[in-house]
């Protein structure tokens, strides 16, 4: 059968059906050829690799069309240059540093004609560059690889021997070249959504890393006070966020903030959260409702619309050994004591809702062993593989289960604990856990005028 064009009804782009079994038997020489680009084609549209494609682009095309010398010259279109990516001699891969401008060349007059070149004895054609493959190439045979007529870049075989190229090879390599062509694009795609997927996981660990810094350790010289906190988001950035802020001498304010949502956007709005409750502390040291009240109008005012905040604010009083709190929507915190847990409640409307707010706050005054528990809700709400929740039964369990003597940071390190075992493992969290614990010694004898230490 000498009229291969009639096999052109065949599928360019994308997958193949696999050939008749009726043309198997009446041609049998041209549907071993169909059969071998079926599975030719079949087999480059699923290597995402380009390193790899190219490889087996070259070695799959020698197959079908016996060259000496073979490359690949993709287009830039930035630049407005075809650019060798790949080449073969033989069986060796050759450097490639060839770039050729449209209608330049034989690559070139492919790319810019949309149309194959073959060329029997290249010494016969003005249009023919010389490159530095170390052989000397008679015939050459250029297919422009096409995506809906977008040009991808050519496939360039050369030979030592002069009409070594058929007008069949040239049919055959055309039908070919649309699956090439897909498969380069898919591999394009491909490398630039990983690259882009490694940039922002890059960026992401970048900004999980400046998170932890804006977050403090801890605080020295609160006399009377142990003090811990632990912070485990379900993301690589979270919508959490704690802080401790001196507050006069022998005072200690704690906040413990949830932004709605979770991801970049909830971090950045709790990091401008910080920054914002930090400067007002900066200028007034007013009561924990007042505070509330200052950072409400602060976050409103910031126009973010759907993102408000939960938020507890609380001043340590070390000299009177109290505890003045206010509550932005938060969960109630825990007084712990005699080993029983008692929710202390206190209310109030989310950060950022409304305009003008006001706050209610309460005061406790404590005695040497009482333990207050701040923890956002992805505590209570951490879920096990039945989306049963931890619960406050469990919380209040593991809080009277605790020994009187164990340090704020071992308290808060069993609770964490606790939520990771109801959880199991394999399990992704939801949500954030953030947790303070403030446990009180009341030191008889201690220097009230330091200011503390935030580390």
């Amino acid at each position: 059968m000498d009229d291969f064009s009639k096999f052109a009804s065949y599928a360019s782009l994308g997958d193949v059906d696999p050939v008749p079994q009726s043309l198997l038997t009446a041609f049998p020489e041209q549907a071993k050829t169909l059969s071998l680009m079926y599975d030719i084609s079949r087999e480059l549209t699923s290597i995402l690799d380009r390193e790899e494609l190219l490889r087996l682009i070259a070695q799959r095309v020698k197959r079908l069309v016996n060259y000496d010398v073979f490359s690949v010259m993709l287009w830039n279109e930035s630049r407005q240059l075809l650019e060798s990516v790949f080449g073969m001699r033989y069986e060796d891969s050759i450097p490639t540093f060839m770039r050729m401008p449209l209608r330049q060349g034989l690559t070139g007059t492919a790319a810019a004609e949309r149309r194959a070149v073959r060329v029997d004895d290249v010494l016969d054609d003005a249009r023919y560059i010389r490159c530095e493959t170390g052989l000397n190439t008679r015939s050459e045979l250029v297919i422009p690889l096409l995506l809906q007529d977008r040009l991808i870049g050519v496939l360039d075989l050369e030979s030592t021997q002069p009409q070594a190229f058929t007008a069949e090879n040239e049919r055959m390599l055309v039908k070919l070249g649309s699956f090439i062509a897909v498969a380069l694009e898919n591999a394009r795609l491909y490398e630039e959504a990983r690259e882009t997927q490694l940039r922002l996981q890059d960026d992401l660990n970048t900004a999980r890393e400046i998170q932890r810094q804006l977050l403090p350790h801890g605080a020295r010289g609160v006399p009377g006070l142990d003090l811990a906190a632990a912070y485990v988001p379900a993301r690589e950035l979270g919508g959490d966020f704690y802080d401790f802020l001196p507050y006069g001498e022998g005072k200690l304010a704690l906040a413990l903030g949830d932004v709605s949502g979770k991801g970049t956007a909830a971090a950045l709005y709790g990091s401008l959260a910080i920054g914002t409750l930090r400067e007002l502390v900066v200028g007034s040291t007013c009561s924990p409702a007042c505070m509330l009240e200052m950072l409400n109008r602060r976050m409103h005012g910031a126009r973010l619309d759907a993102r408000f905040i939960a938020m507890l604010f609380a001043v340590y009083d070390a000299p009177n050994c109290r505890l003045t709190l206010a509550n932005a929507g938060g969960p109630y915190p825990l007084l712990v004591r005699n080993g029983k847990a008692e929710e202390i409640r206190v209310e109030g409307v989310p950060l950022g809702l409304f305009p003008d707010v006001q706050y209610e706050e309460t005061s406790i005054d404590l005695l040497p062993g009482d333990v207050i528990l701040f923890a956002s809700d992805g505590i209570l709400e951490s879920e096990n593989g039945q989306q049963e929740e931890f619960g406050s039964e469990r919380l209040h369990a593991v809080l009277a289960d605790h020994a009187p003597e164990i340090s704020a940071n071992e308290l808060s390190e069993r609770i964490i604990q606790a939520t990771d075992q109801h959880s199991g493992p394999g399990t992704n969290p939801h949500d954030d856990r953030t947790l303070l614990v403030l446990r009180v010694t009341c030191e008889a004898t201690a220097d009230y005028t330091k200011l503390p230490v935030i580390y």
